[in-house]
């Protein structure tokens, strides 16, 4: 009898740990941010304005097209909300992270991979970044139906206080005059990673 229970015990103790593994049969999942941080190369990072603390990661995928890191982000994880590829660009919308796909302006066969917290997304961005995506509209039931005027006014304002994504021209005061990690040879999990 006791035989039988500790074989139980051992057969359970190593369904559980294999279980633990991060194979596509494992019951815990990196998630967004640390998979696609282990997956694709740390490119840079922007400082948001308002918290030194606080910045948007930005990763490579180098040769493949934005279709083939959406697929592949999304078979990690269903984001709750994406929009469609559109102007070289996609959104999509985790539990409080927003990853976004541009094509990179140095070599059109690379995509830009942007991992943005909530904060940083309603504290920087231009509300204009989102126009014309379906994500826009949820962006007023997440930061306050408010946030699209009250941040447009802000821009008009000061400018320099305004994101418009990692490839967008202009000056944003959070944007790294000289590049923090560009052409680094890590592998992704950079600074700040896993926050």
């Amino acid at each position: 009898m006791k035989r039988t229970i500790l074989s139980i015990m051992i057969v359970s103790v190593l369904l559980f740990v294999s279980a633990c593994g991060n194979g596509s049969g494992s019951l815990f999942k990196d998630g967004i941010e640390d998979y696609i941080g282990s997956t694709y190369q740390l490119f840079d990072t922007v400082t948001s304005t308002t918290n030194s603390d606080d910045y948007s990661q930005v990763y490579i995928a180098e040769n493949q097209d934005i279709s083939t890191v959406a697929s592949d982000i999304q078979n990690h994880e269903k984001p709750s909300e994406m929009s469609e590829e559109r102007d070289g660009k996609q959104i999509f919308i985790y539990d409080k992270q927003f990853v976004t796909l541009t094509e990179s302006e140095d070599n059109s066969s690379d995509t830009m991979i942007e991992v943005a917290g909530e904060e940083f997304v309603q504290n920087n961005y231009r509300p204009s970044f989102f126009e014309g995506y379906l994500v826009a509209s949820l962006l007023g039931n997440m930061f306050g139906n408010s946030w699209g005027s009250n941040r447009s006014q802000a821009c008009k304002i000061n400018p320099s206080s305004c994101y418009g994504g990692y490839n967008a021209a202009g000056t944003f005061a959070g944007k790294n005059t000289v590049p923090s990690i560009r052409g680094s040879s890590v592998r992704g999990g950079g600074t700040g990673s896993g926050k």
